[in-house]
């Protein structure tokens, strides 16, 4: 009777690091009638680890950059529905522009340091959805707040923490707060807010 849930995680454009992959992890392990798939930028399928941001970016933006990726998570829901979406940074933007259209599975998401989303902040989601932002040096986080304070489904915090303070491989890392986070989340999958 119990379903089991599934939880949809769009990477940044690191992918599926292996940091990544050990936190998830510890979530399932909690939750033991968790699905998790990991969606990730075609950038990142031959290379294990970007040395830095700058050439994650680089690989990126010449793998068709965010449009692309949007893509690939529209067809990812489209595959298989989900009860949960968690995004990084371009996975939280690509969430956000397909979360417009896409309603099957009808859950929640949450979306971290998606920058890119200030450049599609018409759009509304039809989920329910948490935005976490970050400290942001191109583009002032709380004006983006504000224009979208419109969506009612939308819930938002900003954290005062540098883009990328959750993972280990970005140089906005913050070990301190990425293990808050992941606390929180463990808390976001059972609760109704983050």
């Amino acid at each position: 009777m119990n379903q089991p849930r599934r939880l949809l995680v769009a990477t940044d454009i690191f992918g599926a690091t292996t940091a990544l992959q050990q936190a998830l992890a510890a979530l399932q392990a909690d939750n033991r009638k968790l699905e998790i798939e990991i969606c990730q930028p075609d950038s990142c399928q031959s290379v294990p680890v970007f040395a830095d941001d700058q050439l994650a970016y680089q690989a990126f933006v010449q793998q068709g950059g965010l449009e692309r990726y949007q893509l690939q998570v529209k067809a990812r829901l489209q595959e298989h529905s989900a009860d949960l979406l968690l995004g990084f940074s371009a996975g939280a933007a690509a969430l956000w522009c397909v979360l417009n259209t896409v309603t099957a599975g009808a859950g929640k998401a949450l979306l971290c340091y998606g920058g890119q989303i200030r450049q599609y902040a018409e759009l509304a989601p039809q989920w329910p959805v948490t935005c976490l932002w970050s400290d942001e040096p191109h583009f002032d986080v709380r004006a983006l707040q504000l224009r979208l304070q419109q969506h009612p489904q939308l819930q938002q915090q900003h954290w005062t923490w540098p883009h990328g303070f959750i993972n280990p491989h970005s140089k906005g890392y913050q070990p301190d707060a990425s293990a808050e986070f992941w606390q929180r989340c463990q808390q976001w999958l059972t609760a109704e807010n983050f």
